[in-house]
């Protein structure tokens, strides 16, 4: 339905619009051009006598005297007249609003042109060319240069059309593209189009508030260039053709990315830079990953959750960009990260949403940021428990102790210990808590898993706050003298985000460490030479509708004849609408 201006069933309808309107202007206009032009003098008193405005008067004048009286009334009251003599009987015949009839015409003529023009400017002769196999719309996603011939249109070859192009800041084409059903044409432009800088202006809300661009026309036939700036409803007029302001895009900005490693296994930490709309191949352990850079956005302004606290109706938060990773059998997962982390509830945390498809809402994993405003503890608790060696001597450790000094076989017992331990770890790592549930569910008698729920939950927290405290440790803190509220709470955050890290599904959370912004405005470009034959059709129907409904046509017939030395006048008259208004002016105009 996007192409249903140019559809062929919207074609043939507007062609049968313009056949049936001709037709019916055809057989009534001459019919009123005659009713324009006729007075009808030929009328007899019976039959005004019976008109609902009519009255009958002596007049103490002449005949002559009487009929001039008569005439410059309705001369005064906006009235033509013609008279005629007729058995010594004078007819008057009078009227106003007689361009009515033209209303009429004009509308219906006005319809004409209009499709005229609609037809002029549509790609009828593309849709021809089509099907008399010289053109072929190209469906396949290329680039502009490999378009074959069967699908480019020259500069001089198309005589209207509406075009779009993309252009990035400080790029230029001489190309646009035109939509036909499920493809694209290429059409050749006479002028080269130079983005020299683009800039957009935001509402408090966050929409577009403005956007305008400076560019600059090259003519490629006279090689002259002119400078302008083109804003929405400000097109840029050149020559034969319209430029707007449609829209806006991201222009390839380039991306420097981290990826942090979220799955077990020997991965490097990736650092590298893609242009947006780029993409490249990433290997990981269970085969390559392809990396597709979708989308990059400068501004997410969004309502405050926290507007009484603070004030601020909406906030930014920051760049966001999308990203897919597409598998070896083409099956794509989509992410949508924040570049900035996100504060809730007083704590900061970097947002990574995923969906398996378009149609799906975003499910979100929430990163929690340590004292540094960063995630490099929550990925060096990532790295432990994906670490099995880190995790055994962990586990050895925290086993040892729990053992009483006065057992017979300590080392035993904390070996025993430290494998059950590791292995609800590893329970744990892999699908959270709901993991470590379904396997007691599986291995312990109905009467025993509440027993056994809460003894293996209490081992759990007891080796991941053992691991946790090692990694503070490792960054220099003394765990000693005891952690503070925020760290105790960053536990609490990370543990969280390891139960919804396992539904994440992805073997690296990729960060945006900083960017390179480039901006594309995206211009429609038009050459409509019917346009003016369509404004003419517009016009003229104003001027039609203008004339039906708001000029009534009004007649009126004076009969003045002499008898027994008295003059008598018969009077009455009519018009198409609003009786009471002509009544009124009827009644107005019998007034000595």
């Amino acid at each position: 339905m996007y192409d249903i201006y140019s559809a062929w069933w919207f074609m043939a309808l507007l062609a049968f619009l313009l056949v049936s309107t001709s037709v019916c202007i055809f057989h009534n206009a001459p019919f009123m051009l005659r009713e324009w032009r006729n007075y009808r003098l030929t009328v007899s008193a019976k039959s005004l006598a019976m008109m609902h405005s009519s009255g009958r008067w002596t007049s103490p004048l002449g005949r002559a005297e009487t009929v001039d009286f008569v005439t410059s009334k309705l001369e005064h009251g906006g009235y033509r007249y013609r008279t005629n003599e007729q058995d010594d009987v004078i007819t008057i015949a009078a009227k106003k609003g007689a361009s009515n009839r033209l209303g009429y015409m004009f509308t219906h003529a006005a319809i004409v042109i209009i499709c005229l023009g609609a037809l002029y400017d549509g790609n009828f002769n593309l849709k021809l060319k089509e099907l008399s196999g010289q053109l072929k719309p190209e469906t396949r996603d290329i680039y502009a240069s490999q378009v074959p011939e069967i699908s480019r249109l020259k500069a001089d070859e198309n005589h209207a059309f509406r075009a779009n192009a993309n252009i990035p800041e400080g790029t230029s084409t001489g190309i646009g593209f035109l939509q036909m059903r499920n493809g694209y044409l290429v059409q050749e432009l006479p002028f080269i189009i130079e983005l020299k800088d683009f800039r957009l202006e935001h509402y408090p809300s966050g929409m577009p508030k403005s956007y305008e661009s400076d560019v600059v026309i090259y003519d490629k036939a006279t090689n002259e260039s002119i400078e302008k700036t083109i804003k929405v409803n400000h097109p840029l007029v050149y020559k034969d053709f319209s430029i707007y302001q449609a829209s806006f895009d991201d222009g390839g900005s380039v991306l420097n990315l981290h990826a942090w490693a979220l799955t077990p296994g020997k991965q490097q930490i990736m650092e590298f830079s893609q242009k947006v709309g780029d993409s490249r191949v990433v290997p990981m352990p269970e085969g390559d990953l392809k990396l597709e850079l979708a989308e990059f956005q400068l501004f997410n302004v969004k309502p405050n959750p926290d507007e009484e606290a603070t004030g601020r109706k909406f906030i930014n938060y920051g760049p966001s960009y999308t990203f897919r990773l597409r598998d070896s059998s083409g099956q794509a997962k989509e992410f949508f990260n924040y570049m900035n982390p996100v504060q809730q509830e007083g704590r900061y945390f970097y947002l990574s949403g995923i969906r398996n498809s378009v149609s799906e809402p975003f499910r979100y994993l929430f990163i929690p940021a340590d004292d540094e405003i960063s995630i490099k503890r929550f990925i060096a608790f990532r790295n432990v428990l994906n670490d099995p060696e880190s995790m055994a001597r962990i586990a050895k450790k925290t086993a040892s102790l729990s053992i009483q000094p006065d057992n017979p076989r300590p080392e035993e017992q904390i070996n025993a210990m430290a494998v059950v331990m590791q292995s609800l770890a590893n329970l744990f790592n892999q699908g959270g808590y709901n993991s470590v549930m379904a396997d007691i569910n599986n291995k312990v008698p109905e009467n025993m898993r509440e027993t056994v729920t809460e003894s293996y939950f209490k081992v759990l927290q007891t080796l991941l706050g053992t691991a946790y405290l090692e990694i503070l440790a490792a960054e220099g803190v003394d765990v000693d003298a005891g952690i503070t509220p925020a760290q105790e709470q960053f536990y609490n955050d990370v543990v969280n985000s390891m139960v919804i890290l396992a539904s994440y599904d992805a073997p690296f959370y990729l960060q945006l460490k900083s960017f390179d912004h480039k901006q594309a405005s995206g211009f429609q470009i038009t050459k409509a030479p019917g346009k003016d034959i369509v404004y003419f059709g517009c016009i003229l129907l104003c001027i039609g509708i203008a004339l039906m409904f708001y000029v009534a046509h009004k007649r009126i017939w004076v009969l003045v004849d002499e008898k027994s030395a008295k003059t008598r006048i018969l009077a009455a008259g009519s018009g198409d609408r609003h009786q009471k208004e002509f009544a009124r002016e009827f009644k107005a105009l019998a007034q000595v």
